[in-house]
């Protein structure tokens, strides 16, 4: 049984892992003439992290949080020329998705409705930093069509395709005793 439970330790860590890479690959798979103008960023850790604060996280547990930030920071180092934005953005997005836990019954219509304020909160605090320090110019109404309304969309559909899966798979480890 000491076993098991270590092993399942090492899961969420994994599984965010493979998401950071598939993340990467997402955007190339896709081909350009089929986007138009129109550009989406993956933010699957966040989505997953969300679904780790509310399904695997008890009250006083930072799971969720954690993995967030540290794998937001992990792609930073990998992807961006600039550090702490994605970690800012994303362990407030997840730390007010710890809030909200707090205040609602937890199940697909609350947690759909907490991965759209993550996802959000987490994309205007990127936009919001960027645009002040000058990195990009890009003027609001075009960032809402061009580039929000997609990568909330795609996002939102990938939080479809992993939520029946590992919100039961999650529950059944926060339920399992700790070693």
């Amino acid at each position: 049984m000491r076993r098991k439970n270590s092993m399942k330790g090492l899961f969420l860590p994994l599984i965010l892992f493979v998401l950071l890479i598939a993340e990467s690959i997402a955007t190339e798979l896709l081909p350009n003439n089929v986007l138009l103008e129109l550009y989406f960023i993956p933010h699957w850790v966040l989505v997953f992290s969300v679904i780790i604060t509310l399904y695997y996280d008890q009250e006083h547990s930072y799971a969720g949080i954690l993995y967030g930030a540290i794998f937001a920071f992990i792609s930073e180092l990998v992807y961006t020329d600039l550090l702490g934005v994605y970690l800012f953005a994303y362990g407030v997005s997840l730390y007010g998705v710890h809030l909200f836990k707090k205040l609602l019954h937890v199940n697909f219509l609350v947690t759909l409705l907490l991965v759209f304020y993550a996802l959000i909160v987490c994309e205007f605090l990127i936009y919001g930093t960027y645009f002040l320090i000058g990195v990009i110019d890009l003027p609001i109404k075009e960032y809402l069509m061009e580039r929000l309304t997609p990568t909330v969309l795609m996002n939102l559909l990938f939080f479809i395709m992993i939520f029946p899966y590992f919100s039961k798979k999650l529950t059944k480890w926060k339920e399992q005793p700790k070693r």
